[in-house]
């Protein structure tokens, strides 16, 4: 019969978090996380991508949490990170019709995307 072994406890270290605003959306990011974003233009692949809007960061566990007040001065904080791919999203059908009226348009899109892959947060 064999014996059981006690399960040592996994202390993992905090992870540093930003939450940054671009095109006006928002996204969480933390180092070695990869996003999709609209394309920034004039940017190639490896080229370093720096984001100065922060809106929020810490570190996972609530030590040490900065959030952008109304005054809206900045944290201090940036995020970098290295363009991985310049691609173009999914096709998206837009389709519309009246009913008896023998009107139908159809319409795709599709929206250029930016790959990012980010590197480091610093507080």
């Amino acid at each position: 019969m064999a014996k059981k072994q006690k399960a040592e406890a996994v202390v993992e270290e905090p992870k540093v978090f930003a939450v940054v605003r671009t095109a006006g959306k928002q996204y969480r990011v933390s180092p070695g996380t990869k996003i999709s974003i609209d394309q920034l233009q004039d940017m190639k692949p490896g080229d370093k991508v720096t984001f100065s809007d922060v809106l929020m960061a810490g570190k996972t566990g609530g030590s040490d949490i900065k959030i952008l007040t109304s005054d809206a001065k900045p944290l201090g904080v940036t995020v970098t990170g290295r363009i991985v791919a310049q691609k173009r999203d999914k096709k998206v059908i837009i389709f519309k019709k009246r009913l008896k009226g023998g009107y139908t348009k159809k319409q795709g899109h599709r929206q250029d995307k930016s790959d990012i892959l980010i590197e480091s947060v610093s507080l």
